[in-house]
Parts: structure tokens; sequence; C-alpha cells
């Protein structure tokens, strides 16, 4: 990315108060940024002082989290590259992998009113697609200002379209206009329209920008693009964000740990009874097989077995965990039917009995799952008084997990093809303690159109005694290692800043870098269940398009 164009941006001096007129960034330079938002895939708004921006960053971060920039340089160009630690050296010519590809600046005081005042019927102005999202909505930069706008022609990043203010009753309206100069214009692009309510922008503040505001200038496709001193008004909802209702959260431990002990019962009465006892009717052979299948399927891991017992257990944890079920069986049908020799396709009786098929139904949690909700939703509690609440406890823990599955199930084939977007999968692994939380979120990023597949990043939230919850992201670029530790009080971070070091000598012959960050963060522990599967709570509404 050239940034050549950023010696005119305005930055914080040590001087309180004071801002200079000009910055002047050389090769070997290191800024420090706060993370304040975090939008889709590794899009992040930071602030450096004065200077906000949107920043494409190589490696996904959180809000609240700090991260260190260094300036390199790349031929005739300057390039921003996030640094990982102190080892990161200056890329020398050659594209760093930490760098960042889009750097959007942008004022730290959104506001539209002395934009829209400026806003004539009849007036031609540019918009540029500067390439960032958010909820649905792209940031466009207008020139005399910047503004999140929903778009519902086709775009890409770095174009530049030609729009004319008109004017329909009491709202304004940018409307494109293919006449008007702009660059990198989409082929049979059909005009669209940008719908702005007069009494929607008037009562925003003014913005201390506006007067110094230059339209963008049209470049080619790969060209350094012209940045402009501008804002970006925003209206947020009021509505706090939205939370999974208690139905959809996964099922806890001590749930899970109910389920087993629950099955094994069953079994140890189906095996004193026999062939059953009066009232009591004998169990199905289909459920006696799935209750045995989910003793084994739930037990717990234990970390005094050693590294390697504990590896396989939590592997099947999350291969096991019925996420994966209906995949899985299609892809063994699929080697089973194309196996050589064969000259038939095996019937569906033939297939269900076949050693694959039978091990995934024994390992596997959902269908086990599903047996065991079929014959407690076919009990008649009112004739079973004596076991009727642990009969419906139960129900509700089998039914939570079940739910659970399929709603991340839903999100992964309902969610667009996006290669910015990845996919979160979450596993309850089940411990030796059952009253301590123990999970594992995996995000798988999509498949690109040239079949290229990013390392999928792991999550891991775990109640400890001493410390509490601790939730920790993990993420690779490369064989450049990512961790953030996220904890609930400033002495749990001060505990784990004393050994950043140690943690880095043990994973030093396996990674380049290891960059470690802790955060005080309660709201991201709290968030690990429901933060991939809710809705987003705030809503941007400038500008549409």
């Amino acid at each position: 990315m050239d940034i050549q164009w950023l010696s005119q941006l305005l930055h914080h001096q040590s001087n309180p108060g004071r801002i200079a007129s000009n910055l002047v960034l050389r090769p070997g330079d290191r800024l420090t940024a706060t993370v304040l938002e975090v939008e889709k895939g590794n899009d992040a708004l930071l602030s450096f002082g004065h200077l906000r921006a949107y920043a494409r960053l190589p490696v996904p971060v959180t809000a609240n989290q700090s991260i260190q920039v260094r300036v390199d340089e790349t031929g005739q160009k300057l390039e921003l590259v996030m640094t990982t630690g102190p080892e990161s050296r200056f890329s020398n010519g050659k594209k760093n992998a930490m760098s960042i590809e889009l750097f959007e600046p942008v004022s730290d005081k959104p506001s539209l009113n002395a934009h829209a005042r400026m806003l004539v019927p009849g007036e031609s102005l540019q918009g540029r697609i500067t390439g960032f999202e958010k909820d649905g909505l792209q940031l466009v930069d207008f020139g005399k200002f910047k503004a999140f706008t929903k778009i519902d022609v086709p775009v890409r990043p770095g174009q530049v379209i030609g729009l004319t203010v008109t004017q329909s009753g009491d709202t304004l309206t940018l409307a494109i206009n293919p006449s008007a100069k702009a660059g990198n214009q989409v082929p049979g692009q059909s005009a669209g329209a940008v719908s702005v309510a007069r009494g929607d922008v008037s009562s925003l503040p003014a913005s201390p920008m506006a007067s110094t505001a230059q339209p963008p200038t049209a470049v080619a496709d790969g060209a350094p693009i012209e940045t402009v001193k501008a804002d970006v008004p925003r209206m947020q909802t009021v509505e706090p964000p939205v939370r999974l209702p208690e139905t959809l959260l996964p099922p806890t431990s001590d749930n899970m740990a109910a389920v087993r002990t629950f099955a094994r019962q069953l079994l140890d009465r189906a095996s004193a009874s026999g062939a059953g006892t009066a009232g009591e009717p004998a169990l199905a052979t289909s459920l006696k097989t799935a209750l045995l299948n989910l003793t084994q399927a739930l037990d717990p891991a234990s970390t005094a077995g050693g590294t390697e017992p504990l590896i396989h257990r939590v592997r099947a944890f999350v291969e096991d965990s019925g996420l994966y079920f209906e995949k899985k069986v299609e892809q063994a049908i699929r080697s089973i039917q194309s196996q050589e020799g064969r000259s038939a396709p095996l019937p569906a009786e033939e297939l269900a009995r076949h050693p694959v098929i039978r091990d995934i139904m024994i390992k596997d949690l959902k269908p086990n799952l599903l047996i065991l909700k079929n014959f407690l939703e076919s009990q008649d509690l009112a004739s079973r008084e004596t076991e009727r609440h642990a009969l419906e406890t139960v129900k509700s823990f089998v039914q939570r997990a079940v739910s659970h599955l399929e709603q991340q199930q839903q999100m992964a084939t309902g969610k667009p093809v996006d290669p910015d977007v990845m996919q979160a999968f979450s596993h309850l692994l089940l411990m030796t303690d059952t009253d301590k939380t123990a999970r594992l979120k995996v995000y798988y990023p999509k498949k690109r159109q040239d079949g290229a597949r990013k390392k999928p990043r792991v999550s891991l939230l775990l109640e400890m005694d001493r410390m509490g919850m601790v939730r920790t992201d993990l993420w690779m670029v490369g064989r450049d290692l990512n961790i953030s530790f996220f904890v609930e009080t400033d002495e749990i971070k001060m505990a784990i800043d004393k050994h950043q070091g140690r943690i880095g000598e043990m994973l030093e012959n396996t990674f380049n870098t290891v960059a470690v960050n802790v955060v005080v963060n309660s709201a991201k522990i709290e968030d690990f269940d429901g933060e991939d599967l809710a809705l987003p709570g705030q809503r941007l509404l400038d500008v549409r398009l």
C-alpha cells in the first residue's frame, strides 16, 4: 500500500491540545494504535491519537487491543506493517505477509450536517469505493465527506463512480450518472440512487473539516489512491446488542454430565431387569446402543494422563461433536460406492451395515442424541410421577444440545460465501472437573474462488481455580503465531504479562515469531458463545443507495 500521501495528515503532538500540520513517516518508524471496533473479517477501526483509520489487517484483532505498526520501504513506496514481535525484520523490498492491505483515514468527530448543507440539487460529485464494509453498508469517500452507504449495484474497491444530486420532495438523492467523469466504471453498470432524508441529516452536528475536503481522484486498478481529510458520519440505534435466547446457548459441562449419568442409569436398570419387569418395558436395541455410545462419547478427558491422550480426546470432541455428521456420512458413502470393482451401488440396508458407516454412528454425538431425544419425547410423564422431574431435566438438556448443533449447522449453510468471513463452530470440552467450563471454538475460513483457504483460527475458554475465566484466541499467518488472552482483572493480566517471555521460549522452535497480547475484557469472555450467532445490535443508517 502506498502511503506517501500520509504526510499531509494530522497527528497528535506530545503537547496537549496541539496538532501538527504535517506528519512525516520514515522507514523504521513505529506507531501504536488502539483497536476501537472490529468489522467483517480483519477490518478494524484504529485510533492513533487524533487520527483514526479503517485498516485491513493481516491477522484478526479484538476491540481494546493495542497493536504495533511499523513503516517499511518497499521499492519507491512506504508500507505499513503490523509487527508481531521484536524479531520482525524489514521486508527488504519484498511484500511482507504482515503488511496492511487497505488504510482509510477518517475523522474522530463524525458529523454530517455541514456536508449536507453543501449538497445542492444538480451538483455533480464523485464517490470512491474504499473497500470497507459494516452491517452490509460500504464506506464511500464522497470528497466532501465519507459515509457508510448501501449500494445495490456492482462495485469494487478503488472504483470511482460519478454522482448527481437530485431532489424529490423533501429528499435529496445521489443518482449514479453514467456520463459524469469517473474512473474504474463497471461495464454495463445501471443507474442507482442514494436517498438522504433532509431532516435526518440536518439534525447532526457540523463537521470541523468540511471546508478542507477535496474530491477524490479517479485511479486505475492497483494504483495509489489519494485520500482526503474527511469524516465518517453515522447514526447508531440505541438498542443493546442482541443476545441469544437461553434455548440456543450451548449446553454446559454439568448438563452433558447429567445426560451421561442418565444414560448409564438406564443401561444399568435394563441390565438388572433382564427382559423387563412389570411397568418397566425392555429398552429397544437401538436405544441401548445409543445409550452405550453416549456414555463413551461423553466420557470426560483428564489432564493427568499426559499430553498425547489429552490431544486425542480433544480431537474426538471436535470431530465427533455432531456438527460434521452429515458430511462424514456423505463422504463415506461416496467412497464406498466408488470402490473399484463394484458393479452396482450398494443398497441402503447394506450401506447401514458397512463398517465405516457403523463406526460413524457409534462415535458421533448427533445420531445418538437424536435417538435419546425421541425416546424422552415418547415418555408418558404423567404416569411416571416419581421420575418426572429427572426426565424433564434431561430432556431439556438433550433438546438444548440438539438445538445448538442444528443452529450452528444452519449458520454454516445460510451465510453467503465470502472469503473474508470465517465460520465458527463451538465445541464443549468435557473434563473430569465437570463444574469447570472448557469450550473450544474453531473458525474455518471460506474457500476462495481460486480454491485457496486460509488457516483456521482457534479460541479457547477455560475456567480455572485461581485465574477464573480466561479466553485465549490463537491464529497464524505463515509461521507467525498471535496469542490474545482476555482476562477479568488487572491482577490476572499482570500475572500473564510476567510470563510472556516463557511462552515465546517454549514455542520458538515451532514458530518464527510469537506475539502475546493480554487484555482485560470481561465482555469478550461473556460473548464467547453468542457472538457468532447473535445478530448485530447496531445499524448504520446514513445513506442508502
